[in-house]
Order: structure tokens, then sequence, then C-alpha cells
């Protein structure tokens, strides 16, 4: 049961961040407040997500402790973007950035861990999070970018976000011991 309830968030999660990604790689010209308050909802969602598997499952899982932090900080990230939209518009690389470098660092950590365990799927998950970890890199330290630019880099974040919850979900019995 709580496989099978695992598998269908990380799906959920997974095509939830694609689609936000996809939404705004079709559409570059949204307003920043407009992206400002997708992103933090979808954040959000992935946030609780996060922290539902968690709990669910922190006593069995690899890397528990990552997951947490990684689904407080979707948590808080996505009610500040919620919040106040029009400031968040004036930080939202800096914000996105930190994010995005973060949770990219968890996946990388947790894929090595995995890799130590000789999983499958380990090296998609490393990959996944170095990509992540170098798109929050550039956010962060590029805030002069245009808006057009700055959606791509927020969509390909999203739909690498989204990836690897696809990948947690096709690979989801391999995490837990």
């Amino acid at each position: 049961m709580k496989n099978s309830m695992t598998r269908v968030l990380w799906f959920i999660a997974g095509i939830l961040l694609i689609i936000s990604g996809c939404t705004l790689l079709f559409r570059p010209d949204a307003s920043l407040i407009s992206m400002a308050g997708m992103i933090g909802f979808v954040i959000l969602i992935n946030g609780i997500f996060s922290l539902t598997i968690y709990f669910v499952f922190h006593n069995v899982m690899l890397g528990a402790l990552w997951q947490l932090l990684d689904g407080i900080l979707g948590i808080l990230v996505g009610f500040m973007f919620l919040a106040n939209s029009v400031l968040v518009a004036s930080v939202l690389p800096y914000v996105f950035g930190m994010w995005t470098m973060f949770s990219g660092l968890s996946k990388l950590v947790g894929g090595f861990d995995l890799r130590k365990l000789n999983f499958d799927g380990w090296g998609w998950l490393v990959l996944l999070g170095a990509a992540m970890t170098v798109l929050g890199l550039l956010t962060f330290f590029k805030p002069v970018i245009g808006t057009v630019a700055l959606s791509t880099l927020f969509a390909m974040a999203l739909i690498v976000e989204g990836a690897h919850a696809l990948i947690r979900g096709i690979y989801y019995q391999r995490f837990w011991l």
C-alpha cells in the first residue's frame, strides 16, 4: 500500500512539474509575476509530496534527511512565491536558483549513495542532480538575463525535476532497504 502510494505521488509530482516546465517553455512571454505564482504552487506541491514520502518511509529510506530538507525547503519557497508574487518577481532568480541548486545537490548525493549500494538507475539521478545544480548556479549568478531566458531556465529546471520524480516513481522499489 505504502509503495503504491509513493509511486503515485512521484508520478503526479513528475507530471505536474513537466507540464509546468513545458508551459513556461512554450510561453516565454509570461510575466515574472505569473511565473512566481505558478512555480510557487508546483514547488509547494512537490515539497508536500517530499515531506509525505519522508514521514511514511524515513525509517527505511536512503538519504531520508535530504528528502526531509528538500520537502521543507520546497514548502517554504512555494509559500513565499504564493504569498507575495510582486516581491518574489524581483528576487525570483536568486530564490529559484538557491532552491534549484539545493534540490540538485540533494539528488546528486542521493544518486552517489545509491551507487555505493549497487542500485540500478543511480547514474540517472547523478546526471539529473548535476543538471539541476548547474541550472541553479546559472539562475542564481546571472539574474540580469531577460524574462525569456529566465522562463527557459525555469522550464528546464522544472522538466528536469519532473523527470527525476518520474524516475523515482519507476525505480521506487529500489530506493528502500
